[in-house]
């Protein structure tokens, strides 16, 4: 009796004492562009944390460090250049820079189950009870139809107004008026729908079970083909942009909080498909040190910017930094992005011959690592109609 007590309570003391190793459902969403992927990781280089943002440009064989913000429940497409949704306790937030920084866009409140974007530029689409859509980014929603099943997911469809939903006892529902009404399209009683994704071409829909079976049709639901059984728990799910693409994510995690994941690619609808084990101790995917100490000064008419050079990761390892990036806006509270950038410096210094003409400007700067990684932005400095401005 004490031997099993003993046991029990060592047991008992690892549970508490070890890391939580619970991953969200929803963790993996295909980009904007073919070949972008974007995945919350279980990062199985040093150090591994669950709820890193990574991003991949090559189909998923390699993925970079995007961000260390907290794990999302769901993640989305957005369907301009670096837009990303993702949700967090019914938060919803929404990213224009690969998933680099996210802005709060709404609190939907604790029963949201689902989100996806819609089809053109702002569009959302989350759903508590019903279907609410939005057209601003998620800044305004305005209440839709009622999905009559239990849902566990959405997917977007291939033209304006079109909605997947996928259920928790089976049930594939879809509309084509934006969410107001839902038809029943597939019934598999007994499977739980983890996951759904429209495929490349019209009417293609793929949806994961929740006995790890990969499920396909080419016909918006009036045929449904198993393709793929993977014999654990997978439940990220994305098409791709290509006939037959289609992306599932796996992991393992053991208790120590250390993971490996496995990113599969399917060229033919599911029936076959390639292993991308995308983590090594040696590949690099921490991003460099953000620079905090930017200064502006004017020379000649110029601004000219400085600041100390980066030479660490954010974990304090030797970093070589191949260049900066200097991003330069009239708006002072802006998120800079590719269409923001005015140069690219190799040293920590740059002049802004332009900056003459601008009543008001302000600068911000992020550093390049020799592996592509990208810090998050600097301190912001500038100036206004009236003087030189350093945050």
């Amino acid at each position: 009796m004490k031997t099993n007590f003993f046991v029990w309570f060592v047991i008992l003391a690892l549970l508490l004492v070890l890391p939580s190793t619970v991953i969200a459902s929803g963790c993996l969403a295909r980009g904007a562009v073919p070949g972008e992927l974007y995945v919350y990781g279980i990062g199985g280089t040093f150090p591994a944390w669950w709820y890193w943002l990574y991003r991949s440009t090559d189909y998923g064989q390699t993925v970079y460090y995007q961000s260390d913000t907290q794990v999302a429940g769901e993640i989305s497409e957005g369907v301009d250049t670096g837009g990303l949704y993702k949700t967090l306790y019914g938060d919803l937030y929404y990213s224009d820079n690969f998933g680099v920084d996210f802005i709060l866009k709404n609190d939907l409140g604790s029963g949201l189950s689902a989100i996806t974007s819609g089809f053109s530029e702002g569009e959302v689409y989350a759903h508590i009870s019903l279907t609410k859509y939005s057209d601003d980014y998620g800044e305004t929603f305005v209440n839709h139809g009622n999905c009559p099943g239990l849902v566990n997911c959405m997917s977007v469809g291939h033209i304006p107004g079109e909605v997947y939903c996928g259920c928790e006892f089976g049930e594939i529902y879809y509309s084509n008026d934006y969410g107001v009404t839902y038809g029943l399209i597939v019934d598999m009683v007994g499977v739980d729908i983890e996951n759904i994704s429209r495929g490349s071409e019209n009417s293609e829909i793929y949806f994961l079970g929740d006995r790890a079976i990969l499920y396909y049709s080419p016909n918006g639901g009036d045929s449904v083909y198993q393709q793929y059984f993977f014999g654990d728990v997978v439940e990220s799910l994305a098409g791709g942009f290509s006939p037959g693409e289609v992306y599932v994510a796996d992991f393992w995690e053991d208790m120590s909080g250390r993971g490996d994941l496995y990113i599969y690619r399917s060229i033919d609808y599911g029936q076959t498909f390639v292993t991308y084990h995308v983590y090594s101790r040696q590949e690099d995917v921490l991003i460099p040190e953000k620079v905090t100490d930017m200064e502006s000064s004017v020379a000649d008419s110029s601004i000219v910017l400085t600041w100390s050079d980066i030479n660490q990761d954010i974990w304090g390892n030797p970093e070589e930094i191949d260049y900066y990036v200097v991003y330069r806006s009239i708006d002072p509270n802006f998120l800079p992005t590719t269409e923001d950038s005015i140069g690219a410096p190799t040293e920590s210094l740059y002049t802004d011959s332009e900056s003459d003409s601008l009543a008001r400007c302000f600068y911000v700067v992020t550093a390049i690592d020799d592996s592509g990684n990208k810090s998050k932005a600097s301190n912001k400095v500038g100036k206004t109609n009236k003087a030189l401005v350093n945050e």
